[in-house]
């Protein structure tokens, strides 16, 4: 299974805020919210998925392990891991109440950097305007 078409195995943020096991979470919800991967369908194998992020196996381990919990993915022994059916529609949900999340943490630094609603909304024109995947901080002010 190609995990890099799946954007699964996009560089992790291993300096940011976020866990590692966190990131890996987001963007396996974000794939099946998508529709890279449908009811039933296979997920890559834990070693698979550890080699494409360079992780530890324990951490893919414990991603599964989580979605399993919360009910997103199912295990049959010796076989794989598998999206459970009706996963699209709650990961879809949760993918909302994440970016909303990372959307609300960013407008309280704005607010705590005492940024206008003028200066905001360049900012969100100028995030609109990068392509997807870039990263890069915002062009300083004088």
């Amino acid at each position: 299974m190609e995990t890099q078409a799946l954007g699964l195995t996009e560089p992790l943020d291993f300096e940011g805020d976020t866990p590692v096991y966190e990131q890996i979470k987001n963007r396996i919800k974000f794939a099946i919210a998508r529709g890279a991967f449908g009811p039933n369908d296979q997920l890559p194998s834990v070693r698979a998925l550890a080699g494409g992020l360079l992780v530890n196996p324990n951490t893919v381990v414990r991603v599964y392990r989580e979605l399993e919990q919360e009910g997103l993915l199912w295990t049959r022994k010796g076989k794989g891991v598998f999206v459970a059916p009706h996963s699209g529609r709650r990961c879809r949900r949760d993918r909302v109440a994440i970016v909303l999340d990372k959307l609300s943490a960013a407008l309280e630094e704005a607010r705590r950097a005492d940024l206008d609603e003028a200066e905001l909304e360049a900012l969100w024109r100028q995030l609109k305007a990068q392509p997807a995947g870039e990263t890069g901080e915002a062009e300083g002010r004088e």
